[in-house]
């Protein structure tokens, strides 16, 4: 038993004393329950607190026998259920105990262990409730304000958590974590000067009698201190004087911090709001003295020097640094993303490529791969001129052997940036025909390969790199993707299960891939299972179209196309489970944090925490997901497109013929092809990803009734609550398409309103615009729909954006596509992205058929490379 568990087990002895009467009775929710029962009650508490869970029942089931209303008892026998996994009783006797509650009115003890109850569940705003009502109704467990914070941090109910923190300090002051902690709900209310003056006033206190060992947490509670102070200033009126103050102190404690970087950048942030630039540059000097690789420092120190628009300058400034700091990469660096002299830019360039090259650096296309991207085409026309005048000449394979390979490698890399895919493939195999043995070599070749969309043959040569070293994980996982990018996903999970954990009787470490949250490999896995699921949609119409239809393969295809499509929302699911289990596991740290007072690493993780449904990892699964959500929602509502109804109805019909074999079929609905059973007992040992799980194929998941709710539910609404301090990255045409298809025209114009704040100068988000608009024009128009009032608003704001919304204008969009095309394109613009867009929702617009809509998006697809064209035509375009 653990420390913590039995302090709220005494917790709730002291509330159940606190009950007591001075006539030996102890009254609960207006009962009497005698000394008796009451003692009872507390064995059974002790025995809960022992783990002893069914002899705790077992006392309590008597106690209930005797007075069914005795809410105590039911509401510890919901907790005592809980925790021997009975969960759907445990629940029962909650709802029991709950339904002889009136409005909170009930003993601390109940309250206390209906809060308990509803923290296990993780349904956090109850529990708040409940502890609150503990302590209202007469509590004298303090300790329950602690809970109660950190149910509070966790709920961001910064308000409640001030009064908390503030309670529980009160009554324990002789701990410093309890002073940092309110300090810290002061912070959150932005009540900088008050927590400033109580961490003031507890090292007053302190000041003289700390330890060694709490040294480390007195230099973090005095540099949090200073973040107060900083924040403190940037909200005053007069900063000039707030930021004086955080000077004065940063020198007071300078001896006391052991994170001298911390300090330093907050000092040279202070002297550059103040103007002392001078200062500050000997500052940022100092910080590129003591880490000379940092490249902010050198673009601050360019700052605070003023010499940030002057390139001479700069380029002097970096000559000078570069000589102190010579095996340092930002003074070579640097120079190169602004020097415009074509001739300068060439030495530059040359001196800091050169001797990369020919010291065999594998980075050193890496490290200026930024500057093909920022600069254009002056930096990839230098480096070919450079290779090519510098080095080839005198190149040797014999003499320098290594800067032969690794100049290769360099410029197939080079030339795959380019698109000259088969410049590329000349100069990595000249390199493997060279040295056969070096792997980065075959990453290239398969990159190269990849992009020419030649998939399998890809995964092929990484998988001849991987055999070259079988214990460098690395290799193996960039296999494994490279088998999922090519649908072979069988052999990516026995590649993967090499380096995973399993048990004798496991087949492959899917399991242990899911327990360790290898997001990696499960989105790419999900979107896998998703092509495959496009490519067998697929073949199955071409099946069933065949005049020659063999039902056995049907069957099969029909199979393979529903285990495809919910493994893939299973595996895309995943995604959004780790990330919810991130959430959670910041629930440790409320009180982690305070007690070893690591106050700034607090604030950053939750800062982290409220942008984690904005991360680029769930927002790929995110975006995954949602294609089958919208698919399944298009399914229900359009009955002539191709379902699985229809496809168990053909089946049975294609087995034989006339009405009596189809009648026959039905009445042996449920029955399922021998093979088929065989096929699908082996795939659930080859395809479970956890325990216990009594969905393996995600089939519950992809025939739920209602999938746009299910979306917003598990994956959207988590991403957009997380966007409310960053609508600029909120990806408004994927809510705008969950609004279209509720039939929420009034929102679906707000979407439209908000990309035109995003930024209309971007083409992409211009021409998203005008696509968006185009199928909101054709909704308000369609006098089928019953929402008059969103058809009412919708055509105001299309009105007031300047789209046509007129009889007369909309008659002019309504020819065989291209009118409106060209619509488009002169008012909004049009980009592929905006195409593929219309595409995928050409089920809601009439204006460009569809055969017209695919012509325009096979011509703004043609610069594209082989992979990307693959991809659209094989799946963007068999949707």
């Amino acid at each position: 038993m653990s420390a913590a568990t039995r302090r709220k087990i005494n917790a709730l002895k002291k509330n159940s004393a606190a009950n007591g009467t001075n006539n030996g009775t102890t009254t609960a929710n207006k009962l009497t329950i005698s000394p008796k029962e009451n003692t009872q009650f507390l064995e059974a508490l002790k025995l809960y607190e022992d783990k002893k869970y069914n002899k705790s029942i077992k006392i309590l089931e008597t106690l209930l026998k005797k007075n069914a209303s005795f809410v105590d008892a039911l509401a510890l026998k919901c907790l005592n259920l809980y925790f021997q996994g009975d969960k759907d009783q445990a629940e029962s006797y909650c709802k029991k105990a709950l339904k002889k509650i009136n409005d909170f009115n009930a003993s601390p003890i109940c309250c206390h262990i209906l809060g308990l109850y509803y923290r296990n569940v993780q349904d956090n705003q109850s529990a708040i409730k409940w502890f609150q009502a503990a302590m209202n109704n007469g509590s004298n467990n303090k300790s329950i304000y602690r809970d109660l914070a950190v149910l509070q941090s966790q709920e961001r109910d910064f308000k409640g958590l001030l009064e908390s923190r503030s309670l529980y300090w009160q009554s324990a002051m002789g701990y410093r974590a309890n002073w940092t902690a309110l300090a810290i709900a002061q912070d959150f209310n932005k009540n900088y000067k008050e927590a400033v003056t109580l961490l003031e006033n507890f090292e007053d206190m302190a000041r003289g009698k700390l330890t060694k060992a709490e040294y480390y947490e007195h230099n973090e509670c005095v540099m949090y201190k200073n973040d107060l102070m900083f924040k403190a200033a940037a909200a005053a009126s007069n900063t000039t004087e707030g930021l004086k103050k955080v000077l004065a102190n940063l020198d007071a404690i300078e001896n006391e911090v052991f994170d001298k970087y911390a300090l330093l950048e907050r000092k040279a942030t202070c002297l550059m709001k103040l103007g002392e630039l001078k200062e500050a540059s000997k500052v940022y000097r100092a910080l590129i003295k003591r880490n000379p690789d940092n490249f902010t420092y050198y673009k601050l120190l360019e700052v605070s020097l003023g010499c940030s628009n002057d390139n001479d300058l700069k380029i002097r400034l970096y000559e000078k640094l570069s000589k102190f700091y010579p095996r340092s990469e930002p003074p070579k660096y640097i120079p190169l993303t602004f020097i415009e002299d074509e001739n300068l830019l060439y030495e530059t360039l040359k001196e800091y490529i050169l001797p990369q090259l020919k010291r065999g650096v594998l980075a050193t296309f890496s490290n200026i791969k930024p500057l093909y991207k920022s600069r254009g085409t002056i930096i990839p026309k230098l480096v070919f001129k450079i290779v090519q005048d510098e080095i080839y000449p005198q190149l040797n394979a014999n003499e320098e052997p290594e800067t032969y390979i690794w100049t290769n490698y360099f410029l197939a890399q080079h030339y795959l940036f380019l698109k000259e895919f088969a410049n590329a493939q000349e100069c990595i195999n000249k390199a493997i025909e060279h040295t056969p043995t070096a792997i980065e070599l075959y990453i290239v070749k398969g990159r190269i390969l990849k992009h020419l969309g030649l998939l399998d043959e890809a995964a092929e040569v990484v998988e001849s790199a991987r055999k070259l070293d079988l214990s460098d994980r690395y290799i193996n996982n960039k296999t494994v993707k490279y088998y999922l990018r090519a649908n072979n996903i069988d052999e990516a999970v026995e590649k993967v299960s090499l380096f995973g954990k399993m048990d004798a009787n496991e087949p492959n470490s899917l399991k242990d891939l899911h327990l360790l949250e290898a997001s990696w490999f499960i989105v790419e896995q999900a979107e896998s299972y998703y092509r495959l699921y496009l490519l067998t949609r697929k073949r199955l119409v071409e099946e069933l179209k065949s005049e020659a239809t063999d039902a056995s393969l049907v069957l099969r295809l029909k199979y393979d196309l529903v285990k495809y499509k919910g493994l893939s929302l299973k595996r895309f699911l995943a995604i959004a489970k780790i990330y919810k289990q991130f959430e959670l596991d910041q629930l440790d740290f409320h009180t982690y944090c305070m007690r070893k007072g690591t106050a700034r690493a607090y604030m950053d993780m939750i800062k982290w925490t409220e942008k984690i449904y904005t991360l680029p990892m769930y927002v790929r699964a995110m975006n995954g997901a949602s294609k089958i959500y919208l698919d399944l929602d298009e399914n229900a509502r359009d009955k002539e497109r191709f379902e699985l109804t229809e496809m168990m109805e053909f089946i049975g019909s294609a087995s034989g013929s006339g009405k009596n074999k189809k009648k026959k079929n039905n009445n042996n609905k449920g029955s399922m092809d021998p093979s088929l059973i065989k096929l699908k007992r082996e795939d659930v040992l080859k395809l479970i990803a956890y325990d216990k799980d009594n969905d393996i194929f995600g089939e519950k998941l992809v025939s739920s009734g209602t999938p746009i709710l299910d979306f917003e539910t598990n994956f959207f609404n988590k991403y957009f609550k997380h966007q409310d301090n960053n609508k600029e990255t909120c990806d408004y045409s994927l809510d705008f398409s969950v609004h279209l298809l509720k039939n929420e025209l009034a929102l679906c114009m707000g979407d439209i309103n908000q990309l035109q704040r995003t930024n209309t100068s971007n083409d992409t988000v211009s021409s998203i615009i005008g696509s968006t608009s185009l199928l909101l024009l054709q909704a308000a128009k369609d006098n089928e729909n019953e929402n008059k009032i969103g058809q009412t608003v919708a055509l105001k704001g299309l009105s007031n954006i300047g789209f046509a919304v007129e009889d007369e204008e909309i008659k002019k969009l309504s020819g065989d596509g291209t009118d409106c095309i060209n619509y488009l394109k002169d008012k909004f613009g049009i980009t592929l992205k905006s195409l593929l867009f219309l595409y995928q929702h050409h089920k809601s617009q009439l204006f460009i058929p569809q055969n017209i809509l695919k012509s325009y998006i096979l011509d703004y697809s043609k610069d594209l490379d082989p992979m990307a064209k693959n991809n659209i035509l094989q799946y963007e375009l068999a949707i």
